[in-house]
């Protein structure tokens, strides 16, 4: 596991590193904001534990800057205040989790297993081809930045497709998935369905995303 560490107070940071990787973690520390930008833009963390205030910022805005730019790994933050209303803020902001000094290097270790297991188990939702994005459970279709509207055939066409990714998917199978094939009676339906799913997904200047294979189905190549 990749952990970044960004916390000012050096003997902290000595303490917990050593804690860290005697639990058979990866840690980076850095002492700023800046820094941690830097580190972020080459490497990828499972886990990032923020100090709510830095030399350089603060804590809760840089959380909020990275969610903001799509950066969506699991943020727990870390403040000498318990107020209710400092709690909320970082939630707020886009902290996954919030932990008050001192604490337990115990209850350290459990938290940040729990969020990257939680980010691994939301990860395992997400499908990709290309900069198309499918999430399973929020069912939410993207192409880059833009959020793509589907009906539903449309997107259990896609969700199909996507998970058999490079792989060529029959039309007795896809009608059996979307439509139950001993109740399917329009033979039109599917090629319909294709069509204005293509026109959704693909565009003129990209090359295509779903392939026709003639006589057999249809795959999706990454």
């Amino acid at each position: 596991m990749n952990v970044l560490l960004i916390e000012d107070d050096k003997e902290l940071v000595t303490t917990l590193k050593k804690g860290l990787y005697e639990e058979g973690m990866s840690v980076n520390s850095v002492l700023s904001i800046h820094e941690a930008k830097l580190y972020i833009q080459m490497n990828k963390y499972n886990v990032i534990i923020l100090d709510k205030i830095l030399p350089d910022g603060d804590g809760n805005s840089f959380c909020y800057e990275l969610r903001e730019n799509g950066d969506n790994t699991p943020i727990l933050m870390l403040s000498a205040c318990d107020e209710c209303d400092d709690i909320v803020d970082s939630l707020n902001k886009g902290a996954d989790d919030y932990m008050t000094k001192p604490f337990r290097f115990a209850e350290l270790i459990a938290r940040i297993r729990a969020l990257s297991k939680r980010s691994n188990n939301m990860k395992s939702h997400i499908l990709k081809v290309r900069d198309l994005t499918l999430n399973i459970m929020s069912r939410e279709v993207k192409k880059g930045d833009k959020t793509i509207e589907l009906r539903n055939n449309e997107f259990n066409l896609l969700l199909l497709l996507m998970k058999r990714k490079n792989n060529v998917v029959s039309k007795t199978e896809i009608i059996d998935y979307i439509w139950n094939i001993e109740n399917f009676i329009d033979p039109n339906l599917l090629n319909v369905t294709i069509y204005n799913l293509r026109k959704k997904i693909e565009t003129p200047h990209d090359p295509k995303i779903i392939y026709t294979v003639r006589g057999i189905g249809y795959k999706i190549v990454e």
